[in-house]
């Protein structure tokens, strides 16, 4: 594998630089955008528009659209202005000659219109695109992305370089944020929720091995880490707030990729010029999957995996603007043992499987404004996943047939509507409200096979439908230019089992000057868990009932945010966010003498060893400070320093208190690059990322008795006490870009994990010899990628 990395980055090296020596003059490209209000999302035209580098400036026309052409290529920052809005800065836009660029500029409305000649400011590329959200919220982009070192162009791998976020193993892009469970993290995609969109991850999981998304397909998106806006439900700890950029409305435009993690080929352009209708899709095969039989990779487990996204745009002069939009993937994942038992081994044990997965999402939105300072946003979705299993081992007695271990099959899909109200009531104050209804449909079966008693045993069977409705009002109201206050209310039912609650939200926010402000948030947020926990069942007590956790509460959670901000040197931000999170009505077993927490579970598949119904009688807290000094991308290079201090505990069903085991304690990030521009055409890029935390908790196993009761037993009241040396990972990117005349080449070669060094990620009890055994997470894991755009 590493051979054939390392032989296609040679490969790529020596083709850019063919092209590369035929390249000497300069290349030209437009910036194309839409300058928007804020607050009420209403064209804005007469703006300014201007280039640094490019003395001719633009007016936006009618619907607040502009047009710069023949801009060198290369990084460019871009100023807007308006009468009556404060002005705003858009630094280090990359321009390049394969592809035009798009930007949605957003303007604040001047409370104050008297204090025009004196209000310029910098655009805080940090500051989330949602104007209702105050603390614990940031800004992404496709090029953040691409841009730190070992992310490989997923917004879960990404997001574990921000303060207060780690990851839960290697191999994994779910992310545990201050402490909290995977599972407490929302997935949105153009405003509605989705499942989580990854391969291979787990029933009940935030993320997987693989994302489905494409960098080609993300637009400007949202990352929070707490604290939510009210026209969030369905989190506890984090969300990832998606949209999808729209395609080019003039001109036809494609990709082709090839790298380690897939062959990627996307396309977009005007489905009708007249009307300013686009398209944009993207699809994707996995390399090692078309590869495997011509590179020798049949040992192993190869992952199979396809996904496709897409987004068409139809905007109207009178009916507002319509959207579909759509993700689906499929993926596979095999392992058939060799019929030789003198070559099983605890590396190369007797099992074989095979599983299948399917998601789908496909969705249709329509924007319309009522008045010029108000619209109404109506969503509608449907979702839809699948996952078969299967496990078993050779019986080398009986010829080597195979004998069944497991069968899995998980069907979920949701119909989901939403309808938003935006109205920009004054420049002072703006108001939002909505209500979402999710019907939620499930078919699950998961059985295994008891030898001692030689029948087979549920795992999970159910099957049937829920509805969970959501509504919410949320108001925005800046007092002058110092003070503003966000308060909200947010409403769930889960008639399961007719589950409530009323989530009242709010934060103040005081500007001490332009760049430095302090803010105050509080608030209570909810979720049911994953359908398959309801229906969760030990086959011995629980005999004839089918739903023994269907009385589960809602799990809830209070948030308190303090955050102290300033921006110092002109374009570092410097930032410290204290928390504490008080967990309650969490599942635990009911059981005096069991350590079981849904807080320290990443999927349904933590509760296999589970004997007993879950009750919501469970508490938790985390609480902690993050840290921050990052600044954005100028002059050619980019530094992130992130660390956390924090504890993560949980209560058990005996009221008694342990570390749960996502509690760190602490962790440190250091993220940086740098740009060179070796040619009026080319740019190189380096990448390096810093890593070092507490490692994941484990409780100490009792081998003796874990011997004789022929599974594991752990240490009584040691739970999540153990510890492994400090996690540590360095990472490094590079990057190579080539301008053509109508084509720009990119190299990318990532390689995680450097030094190879060994974390650890758990211990287990490996029945068959008897011992305890460590598992590691991933050695040094390079990537490389070839993209041309044209």
């Amino acid at each position: 594998m590493k051979k054939y990395l390392f032989g296609a980055a040679v490969s790529a090296c020596i083709l850019l630089g063919t092209v590369a020596k035929a390249q000497n003059s300069s290349f030209t490209q437009s910036i194309k955008g839409t300058v928007i209000d804020a607050e009420s999302k209403k064209p804005l035209p007469n703006a300014t528009v201007t280039i640094n580098s490019f003395s001719k400036g633009v007016i936006t026309d009618s619907l607040g659209n502009f047009t710069i052409i023949n801009i060198p290529v290369g990084r460019q920052t871009l100023h807007v202005s308006l009468m009556g809005y404060d002005s705003k800065e858009v630094p280090e836009i990359l321009l390049s000659s394969g592809k035009e660029a798009f930007l949605s500029v957003s303007l604040t409305e001047k409370i104050k219109v008297l204090d025009e000649v004196k209000v310029s400011t910098r655009r805080n590329k940090l500051k989330a695109t949602n104007e209702f959200a105050t603390v614990s919220a940031r800004a992404f982009s496709v090029e953040d992305t691409k841009r730190y070192a070992a992310s490989v162009s997923d917004p879960g791998r990404m997001a574990q370089n921000f303060a207060g976020v780690g990851n839960n193993g290697d191999m994994d892009n779910s992310i545990v944020v201050r402490g909290n469970s995977p599972k407490g993290v929302l997935w949105r995609l153009e405003g509605i929720e989705i499942p989580s969109p990854n391969h291979f991850g787990g029933l009940g999981s935030s993320g997987g091995a693989i994302s489905m998304l494409s960098s080609s397909m993300i637009g400007n998106s949202d990352f929070y880490t707490g604290a939510f806006p009210a026209e969030f439900g369905n989190a506890l700890s984090g969300a990832f707030d998606l949209n999808f950029r729209n395609g080019n409305k003039d001109k036809m435009e494609r990709m082709l990729s090839i790298g380690a993690l897939g062959i990627e080929a996307s396309a977009e352009g005007p489905l009708s010029k007249r009307h300013k209708a686009s398209y944009l899709f993207n699809y994707r095969y996995s390399t090692l999957a078309l590869l495997k039989n011509f590179l020798n990779l049949d040992e192993g487990v190869i992952p199979e995996y396809q996904d496709l996204s897409v987004k068409l745009n139809f905007p109207t002069r009178k009916a507002g603007t319509f959207s579909l939009f759509g993700i689906g993937g499929t993926n596979a994942a095999e392992r058939d043992i060799e019929k030789d038992k003198t070559k099983w081994n605890e590396d190369n044990e007797n099992v074989n499987y095979k599983a299948k997965g399917k998601l789908g999402v496909i969705g249709f939105s329509h924007q319309y404004f009522l008045t010029t300072d108000s619209y109404l946003k109506t969503i509608i979705s449907v979702t839809g996943d699948r996952y078969t299993a299967g496990v078993d081992t050779l019986n080398p007695a009986n010829e080597y047939s195979r004998v069944d271990i497991t069968r899995t099959k998980f069907i979920n899909s949701a119909y989901r509507a939403s309808i938003l109200y935006n109205n920009k009531v004054s420049t002072k104050h703006v108001f939002r409200a909505g209500i979402i209804a999710s019907r939620l449909a499930f078919n699950y079966s998961s059985e295994y096979f008891d030898e001692p008693d030689g029948v087979w045993k549920n795992f999970i069977k159910g099957k049937g439908n829920a509805m969970y409705y959501q509504a919410y009002a949320q108001w925005k109201w800046r007092l002058n230019n110092k003070w503003t206050v966000n308060t909200g209310l947010h409403a769930s039912l889960f008639d399961l089992n007719d589950s409530k609650s009323l989530e009242p939200r709010a934060s103040v926010a005081y500007q001490f000057k332009p760049g430095e402000s302090l803010t105050v948030s509080a608030g209570l947020h909810s979720k049911p868990e994953h359908l398959s926990t309801y229906y969760f069942k030990n086959t011995e007590l629980s005999a004839g009932i089918s739903d023994i956790n269907k009385s589960l509460d809602l799990v809830r959670a209070a948030h308190f945010v303090l955050a102290y901000e300033r921006i110092i040197f002109r374009n570092i931000r410097v930032k410290a966010e204290a928390y504490y999170q008080h967990l309650y009505k969490i599942p635990v077993e009911k059981d005096r003498e069991s350590y079981f927490s849904m807080l320290n579970a990443s999927d349904v598949y933590s509760l296999i060893n589970v004997d007993s119904s879950l009750v919501s009688r469970g508490k938790g807290k985390n609480y902690g400070i993050d840290l921050s000094m990052e600044k954005p991308f100028a002059n050619n290079w980019y530094f992130l320093f992130s660390s956390s201090l924090f504890r993560s505990t949980f209560t058990t069903y005996s009221g008694k208190e342990f570390n749960t085991r996502y509690a760190r304690d602490y962790q440190f990030n250091l993220v940086a690059g740098k740009e060179w521009k070796p040619k009026k055409n080319q740019l190189v890029g380096v990448n390096a990322k810093i890593l070092a935390s507490g490692s994941l908790r484990d409780s100490p196993i009792d081998l003796e008795k874990s011997k004789q009761k022929g599974d594991a037993v752990y240490v009584k009241d040691q739970y999540y006490t153990l510890k492994g040396s400090p996690y540590y990972r360095l990472d490094i990117g590079f990057s190579y870009k080539i301008n053509s005349k109508k084509t720009t080449q990119t190299l990318m070669f990532d390689i995680q994990n450097i030094t190879n060094h060994k974390n650890l990620f758990y211990s287990y009890y490996d029945r068959d010899r008897q011992k305890v055994r460590k598992m590691n997470q991933t050695g040094i894991f390079p990537t490389v990628s070839y993209r041309v755009e044209f």
